[in-house]
């Protein structure tokens, strides 16, 4: 789920009117529009209405007023009770705002034949204003400067440079164009040996923090910087760079860093005869998220880590968490930073999409993240009063089994093989396995894995997804880089045994990987076998470059919202045939090679569905009466004989045991008819063992009549509290 296009934030005048798009790749139940003041709080949301909305594309106009604020415009998908927003647009309303410029009057004397720096205030506009300078002529007319850069510099200045200088500041969207309230009055005149001074204070120049002026630099922009030191004689201008000896002396008033980038980031300054003026220069920079999130599987009760990995950004970013379209607050068992999410308690609730949003003056980024919850596994077996939960029931005798039916049982349960290991990223490891189709069919297999570093006596710990008997392959999340792992796999049997494979060697997963990632895999084509499997073939080539031991291919239907589904396949392969799938059904496919240390990118998707399932009506086959012949005397007495020994045997068989059953004492037929015949107390509901079966590697499973979902665990379940009510089937919400 993503979006193919989301609105875009743009500046416009009043009485115009802008449209905004919003498109998703997969359809969704509905597509919704709302709305925020920029400055507003990230929970006040309002829902708009939309002239367009198919599930896919939706569209919003908007007509702006002069009464509007500057707000904020996102769109929402929902997929069924999960959604997903958009980045959220800015709408700024294109306007000059004089209220923070007031009338002054300035006198600014120089010394002859300096170079003259002077400023203007710059006024509140969006977007912001171009500035420009002009001077008053004797006429009562003006004259209009080249000043392109919006900073007044004269040359070598004389008398004839002496006059009353304004400013004008122009919205060159809106068309606005004002004069700015503030004069300058300027005199040039000859003055003896005096020392150097700046002809401006700071407030002019910029803005002043801790002693130094902040320099923001956009994105596309330079860094321009004017020293306005006078002096007479006039004074050697000196730049210099804090921490960085390599930045040319300059000689003239004017520093300019053409392209200006983070590696140009630091503390500028001018020097003369002993007075210096610095600027901090900040190259800004939208929000983005260094990494990728990763899906997470929680269980109902537990706790739940997210991640966004690393933020960048200038200005700081403002991060927002937010879970299917709803601001996640902290407090209550919720943590929050700007890169993670803790959840201590994870309830039903908490399944969905969970966002990481990170907004600043210049946009917003997010990243996101599939949350599965898994609940708490509840007995569908409804106890009844007369038991209480606190009788003890005593197990049943062990079944006598002969030695060559324990051989047999023995020989059915085959165990996966040792699993294969491959790192996905820092903290993320693919694991894959095949199994034997002979021998008792598996319902569904668990991956346990735990920490080796150190040879050290960490638990097993154990995967909460109960994976498919037709995958072979399993993401394992959270891991930490620099560490050895050890990963098994179990296997859970038609009958509710189960048994562990061998661990697999110890896995270092090395943080940032090693070696050069393999080639991305192209997909040729995928077309429909059967209702029930798909084939997909692709082309790959070294081309000189790292061979691929293997590729993962994804899959998932089209209409769901959860994870993809894997295969894992030899490196030699180019096709592969994906079965158990569901008929009449579009299945999203992609497919990535990779190496023990480095996978490859993901290949470009593609959509293919299986045939529609044929239903042929059953078909009652009659046979045809015969004709019934007249039969002779012989056959009559055949048939009389027959009818007469089956009632004499059947009259033996009632009176040997209406006498069996009056020679049988009148206790032990009541004791008997409560026990079930064999001494012991029938149990009304099966007995669980709740041993944790994965205990030590090699050891055979224990045999046992029911099976929670998550029994392949380390962590004991108290099966009273499960069985003290009843439910339905056990769910997994997404």
């Amino acid at each position: 789920m993503e979006f193919t296009k989301y609105p875009e934030s743009v500046a416009a005048p009043v009485g115009d009117e802008v449209t905004f798009e919003c498109a998703v790749r997969v359809p969704g139940e509905r597509l919704q529009w709302r709305w925020k003041a920029a400055d507003g709080d990230w929970r006040q949301w309002k829902e708009i209405p939309a002239r367009e909305n198919d599930g896919v594309s939706t569209k919003l106009v908007v007509d702006v007023n002069e009464n509007m604020v500057d707000g904020l415009y996102q769109c929402v998908i929902w997929y069924g009770a999960i959604s997903l927003v958009s980045i959220p647009a800015k709408l700024s309303i294109a306007r000059l705002d004089l209220t923070q410029n007031t009338p002054e009057k300035r006198v600014i004397t120089a010394p002859l034949h300096n170079t003259v720096v002077l400023h203007c205030k710059e006024p509140k506009s969006e977007p912001p204003a171009v500035l420009s300078w002009w001077k008053e002529n004797g006429k009562g007319s003006r004259k209009q400067l080249d000043t392109p850069h919006g900073v007044l510099v004269i040359h070598n200045a004389t008398a004839a440079d002496d006059g009353t200088y304004g400013c004008a500041a122009t919205n060159e969207i809106s068309g606005q164009s004002i004069d700015l309230p503030e004069r300058t009055y300027l005199r040039v005149q000859h003055e003896g040996n005096g020392g150097v001074r700046f002809l401006e204070t700071e407030e002019y120049v910029g803005k002043y923090e801790k002693e130094v002026l902040i320099a923001p630099v956009g994105p596309d922009d330079g860094l321009r910087l004017w020293c306005g030191a006078v002096g007479t004689p006039p004074p050697k201008i000196t730049w210099s760079k804090e921490g960085s000896p390599s930045l040319p002396r300059r000689h003239d008033h004017t520093l300019t860093v053409s392209p200006f980038t983070t590696e140009n980031e630091g503390i500028y300054s001018c020097s003369a005869n002993g007075i210096r003026r610095s600027w901090k220069a900040i190259a800004l920079q939208p929000p983005h998220w260094e990494g990728s999130a990763g899906s997470v599987n929680a269980s109902e009760g537990g706790s739940a880590h997210i991640a966004c990995g690393r933020l960048y950004g200038q200005p700081p970013p403002a991060v927002h968490w937010i879970l299917n379209a709803e601001v996640i607050e902290s407090g209550k068992g919720v943590r929050a930073t700007d890169s993670d999410l803790y959840i201590d308690h994870v309830e039903k609730r908490h399944a969905g999409i969970v966002q990481c949003f990170a907004c600043n003056e210049l946009g917003c980024a997010y990243d996101a993240a599939m949350l599965t919850v898994v609940p708490v596994q509840i007995s569908e077996q409804d106890y009844t009063a007369d038991i209480p939960k606190s009788m003890h029931i005593p197990s049943q005798p062990p079944k006598k089994h002969n030695r060559k039916n324990s051989r047999k049982n023995k020989a059915v349960l085959i165990a996966p093989t040792r699993p294969n290991v491959t790192r996905l990223s820092d903290e993320k490891v693919m694991v894959s396995w095949t199994h034997s189709k002979h021998g008792l069919p598996i319902q569904f297999f668990k991956v346990q894995y735990r920490e080796v570093t150190n040879s050290s006596n960490v638990n097993w710990k154990t995967a909460t997804d109960e994976i498919k008997s037709s995958t072979n392959s399993y993401e394992i999340s959270g891991l930490l880089p620099d560490k050895y792992y050890k990963f098994r796999i179990a296997a859970v049997y038609s009958n509710q045994d189960n048994k562990l494979g061998r661990s697999s060697p110890k896995f270092y997963l090395r943080r940032g990987g090693s070696g050069t990632r393999p080639r991305t895999p192209n997909i040729a084509m995928a077309v429909a076998l059967s209702p029930h499997s798909l084939l997909l073939n692709w082309t790959w080539s070294s081309e000189g470059g790292v061979e691929a031991e293997g590729f993962y291919v994804y899959f998932r239907a089209v209409s769901s919202a959860g994870a993809y589904e894997k295969v894992n396949v030899d490196g030699s392969a180019r096709s592969v045939s994906i079965s158990h799938l569901a008929p009449d059904t579009a299945y999203e496919l992609k497919l990535q090679a990779y190496t023990t240390q480095a996978p490859s990118g993901f290949s470009s998707r593609l959509v293919a569905k299986t045939l529609r399932a044929t239903t042929t009506e059953p078909t009652t086959t009659t046979s045809p009466t015969e004709d019934v012949k007249e039969e002779g005397p012989t056959t009559l007495v055949t048939a009389g004989g027959i009818v007469g020994a089956t009632a004499l045997l059947l009259i033996l068989a009632v009176t040997l045991l209406l006498c069996k059953r009056s020679r049988r004492p009148a206790s032990k037929e009541k004791g008997s008819a409560e026990s079930g015949g064999n001494g012991y107390m029938p149990a009304k509901v099966p007995i669980t063992i709740t041993a944790n079966p994965m205990h030590t590697e090699g050891e055979a499973g224990v045999e046992m009549s029911f099976l929670h979902n998550n029994n392949c665990g380390n962590n004991g379940t108290n099966d009273d509290t499960a069985h003290s009510r009843k439910n339905g089937p056990s769910r997994q919400y997404v």
